[in-house]
C-alpha cells in the first residue's frame, strides 16, 4: 500500500474511532483487533505530526487538532458518498441537505415543498434550519438559501428572487394611530425590527431602507421591539404591539387572512433571497433540479 493509500486509510479508521471514542468499538465496526486499530492511529499521528487524541483511563477524547480534522473529514467523506449515491442513482436518488433561515423555510420553503416531492419521490431531503449563515466547510450540506445581498467569493451563489418591504399592524392598530391619514403619524408608534439573517447589518436597516424610499425622517429607535425571528416579530404586530416590518415573500398569508393590513406601500428591500453552494456543486443534476423547481415556484 502507497504512502497515500495508507493515509487515507488510516483517515477513515480515525473516523470511525472519533465517532465512538473507542478503539475496541472501532475496531468491531472495522472487522480489526484493537491493536491494529491502535496501530493505524499511531502511525497517521505520525503522518501528520500532531495528536488527534488524549489518552485517558477508560476512555478516549479528541485533541483540538483532532476536532479540527473529523470536521474537515465528515464533509469530505459526506461529499464522496452523496457524489457515489448520485452516480449510482443518475442524480433523482440519495440525498439532498438544503439549509434555511428558520422564517423562508416555515413560511416560504414548506408550503411549497410538496410539490418537490412529488417531482422527486426517491430523493431524500434533509432541512438544516439555521439563522446564521452556514459554514459549508464544517455543516454537510449540499446547499442553503439565505437572505441579504452579500458577496460570497468562495462560493457559488444565484439570486432566486428579490425582497420588498411593507409595514404591517392590525387594522385596530392603524385605526389607534390614525396611520391611514398621513405617513408621518408612524412617529407615535412602536417599531417591530426583525434582524433574522441580518447580522452582519444594522438592525435598523430594513425600517432604514423604508423610511428613506419615502423620504420620511423618523427615528425608528426610539420606541421599539426587536426580534432575531421573523416569525416572532409578526406575532407582536398581530397581537398589537406595533408596526412591523414585512418582507413581503413571507408575510402574505398574514394579509391574506386579515390579520395583518399594509397601511403604506412597498419598497424594493435591495436585498434578496440567494441559492448558495460550495463552487462545482451547482453543476450537478440535484442542484439543478431544485434551482429550477423554486425558480418556478415564484413566477
Amino acid at each position: 500500500m502507497d504512502n497515500k493509500q495508507a493515509l487515507l486509510a488510516n483517515m477513515h479508521t480515525f473516523s470511525v474511532v472519533a465517532r465512538f471514542l473507542s478503539f475496541t468499538k472501532a475496531g468491531e465496526e472495522l472487522c480489526l483487533t484493537q491493536g491494529a486499530v491502535s496501530h493505524r492511529i499511531k502511525n497517521l499521528e505520525k503522518q501528520l505530526g500532531f495528536s488527534l487524541f488524549v489518552r485517558l483511563t477508560r476512555r478516549l477524547e479528541l485533541t483540538s487538532e483532532g476536532e479540527r480534522l473529523l470536521a474537515t473529514l465528515n464533509h469530505s467523506f459526506a461529499e464522496i458518498f452523496s457524489e457515489l449515491e448520485d452516480i449510482r442513482f443518475n442524480e433523482l436518488r440519495g440525498e439532498l441537505y438544503i439549509g434555511a433561515s428558520p422564517t423562508f423555510a416555515l413560511a416560504w420553503l414548506m408550503p411549497r415543498l410538496p410539490s418537490f416531492q412529488k417531482l422527486y419521490p426517491n430523493l431524500n431531503v434533509k432541512i438544516r434550519i439555521k439563522a446564521s449563515k452556514l459554514d459549508f466547510k464544517h455543516e454537510p450540506v449540499d446547499l442553503a438559501i439565505y437572505y441579504g445581498n452579500e458577496e460570497h467569493p468562495d462560493l457559488h451563489c444565484q439570486r432566486l428572487f428579490s425582497e420588498r418591504l411593507v409595514p404591517v399592524c392590525t387594522s385596530e392598530y392603524a385605526m389607534q394611530f390614525a396611520l391611514a391619514d398621513d405617513i408621518k403619524k408612524l412617529k407615535d408608534v412602536t417599531f417591530i425590527h426583525c434582524i433574522e439573517s441580518l447580522e452582519t447589518i444594522s438592525p435598523t436597516h430594513e425600517w432604514s431602507t423604508w423610511l428613506k424610499a419615502n423620504s420620511v425622517d423618523l427615528d425608528s429607535e426610539h420606541r421599539q421591539y426587536q426580534f432575531n425571528h421573523c416569525e416572532m416579530a409578526i406575532v407582536a404586530a398581530r397581537q398589537g404591539m406595533g408596526v412591523a416590518m414585512g418582507r413581503a415573500e413571507l408575510i402574505q398569508t398574514h394579509i391574506d387572512s386579515g390579520e395583518l393590513i399594509t397601511p403604506f406601500a412597498s419598497v424594493d428591500a435591495g436585498l434578496g433571497y440567494d441559492l448558495i453552494c460550495s463552487k462545482g456543486q451547482e453543476i450537478r443534476p440535484k442542484y439543478q433540479a431544485f434551482l429550477n423547481w423554486i425558480s418556478e415556484q415564484n413566477k
